[in-house]
């Protein structure tokens, strides 16, 4: 005959793997998150493939080709030696000297769907100047032309004109030079809502389609030092970057955006980040890279910790959340000798995961703390009213009461960063004391009544 002792080890042993069915049940509310997000980004591609896509901008550079002969003497079996001349080009790039960039960057939002696209358009204003050497202006020079380059030419809103000295120059663009290379960026994060476990830079590589602007140009005998000026009126979404074509390459940005993620391989001298917006402030000199084009700064314009990753954090506290209200579930089981069986904790688990469900649901159209406090609120109320229906007993209350605080726990264990593991630590111990507490003269199993 099966005792009351035998009855409740085996309760409690299922309870431990409803705990378990739970976490998968989880695990599919987190993969239906992922999907939500990939929609929301194929969403962003969208917008950007017809706006225009992210924008990484090239100064004037001067491109010429260089005409030079070599000659080979060959021999023949004959004893006869041969005088072979070869012509040889070579095409070679000046970058200027100095090259300072100023823009400001107006963004906005482009509503599609239930999402909103930032996307932004700035009129950049490049100036400086380029040392001229004296080989340059001789007779094997070849095909002078000044170069610039974007990475989305649909982005480009005004006619493109570069001055040299004096003489303007219309740029148009050339296909045959047009390429792609990868980069790998450091993002710099400025977020009031962090909850990566390290979110102030992350690592990625992201492939770059440089297409090229140019005009061919004449350069006088006896220039020295030539000033140029520009103005690209560009547009773009997701991102804003340049090149470092300058030996000393100063670039200047501001913005009302006030959310930016400062990317790249070089991080900004100065910044200021508030309300109002941004501004930021690069330099970088020849000596601090090789290849202009092999690297890149610059700032993202979108929200760099969106309401999915949120949701998708707050999902991992979900077990805890579960464990937390089963184990007040149980003690108060065995203070008010009010059984409550294991159909009972099943549908206490399923709200507590439908309440994931909700915040993933609200957070489409609100945002994320208010779709928590809603999502809590009304979990809170279906526990407490299904509570006192089970127990018929004011501790009801009480219960529903803990379920508000550990899903309020939760949300304030998302928003911490270095001390989360420690404050979760210390409060999961306070929980255990008072648990030790409240049972301290608890009567023995057999006086819980199963009936």
């Amino acid at each position: 005959m099966e005792t009351k002792e035998d009855y409740s080890f085996i309760k409690y042993l299922i309870v431990v793997v409803l705990v378990g069915l739970l976490w998968a049940c989880l695990q599919i509310v987190d993969l239906q998150v992922d999907d939500r997000e990939k929609y929301m980004q194929e969403t962003i591609d969208e917008v950007g493939s017809t706006w225009s896509l992210d924008q990484c901008l090239s100064g004037p550079v001067i491109v010429y080709d260089k005409i030079s002969f070599d000659s080979l003497t060959l021999k023949s079996s004959k004893g006869k030696d041969s005088l072979v001349v070869r012509k040889k080009e070579t095409t070679n790039e000046l970058y200027p000297e100095v090259m300072d960039v100023k823009c400001d960057v107006d963004s906005k939002s482009l509503h599609r769907a239930i999402y909103d696209v930032n996307v932004y358009s700035t009129k950049a204003q490049f100036s400086g100047n380029f040392k001229i050497p004296a080989e340059v202006l001789g007779p094997d020079t070849r095909n002078v032309r000044v170069e610039m380059s974007v990475s989305d030419l649909k982005g480009i809103y005004e006619q493109l004109y570069v001055t040299l000295d004096t003489v303007r120059y219309q740029l148009n663009p050339n296909e045959s030079a047009s390429s792609s290379i990868t980069e790998s960026v450091v993002e710099d994060v400025y977020s009031d809502y962090k909850y990566d476990s390290h979110p102030a830079k992350k690592k990625k590589r992201k492939e770059i389609r440089t297409e090229v602007l140019d005009s061919p140009i004449t350069l006088k005998k006896g220039m020295v030092e030539v000033p140029f000026s520009a103005l690209l009126a560009v547009k773009g979404s997701n991102s804003l970057s340049f090149y470092p074509v300058g030996d000393a390459t100063t670039v200047e940005v501001k913005s009302s955006y006030n959310n930016p993620s400062f990317k790249g391989d070089f991080l900004p001298l100065d910044r200021n980040v508030d309300e109002k917006g941004f501004s930021a402030q690069w330099k970088v000199l020849k000596i601090n890279r090789t290849n202009p084009y092999g690297v890149s700064f610059g700032v993202d314009l979108i929200q760099p910790v969106t309401q999915y990753q949120k949701t998708s954090r707050s999902i991992k506290y979900g077990i805890l959340v579960i464990l937390l209200v089963f184990l007040a579930a149980i003690v108060v089981e065995f203070i008010t000798k009010k059984r409550i069986n294991i159909l009972q904790y099943a549908v206490i688990g399923l709200s507590l995961v439908l309440f994931y469900l909700l915040l993933l649901s609200f957070s489409d159209f609100l945002s994320f703390g208010l779709s928590y406090l809603i999502a809590s609120v009304m979990t809170a109320l279906a526990l407490t009213g299904y509570f006192r229906g089970i127990l018929k007993h004011k501790s009801a209350y009480l219960l529903g009461a803990l379920v508000l605080v550990f899903l309020m726990f939760s949300f304030v264990m998302m928003q911490m960063q270095v001390y989360s593991l420690l404050t979760g630590s210390l409060l999961l111990f306070v929980i255990l004391c008072v648990i030790m507490y409240l049972t301290r003269n608890m009567s023995p199993v057999k006086d819980l009544d199963v009936n």
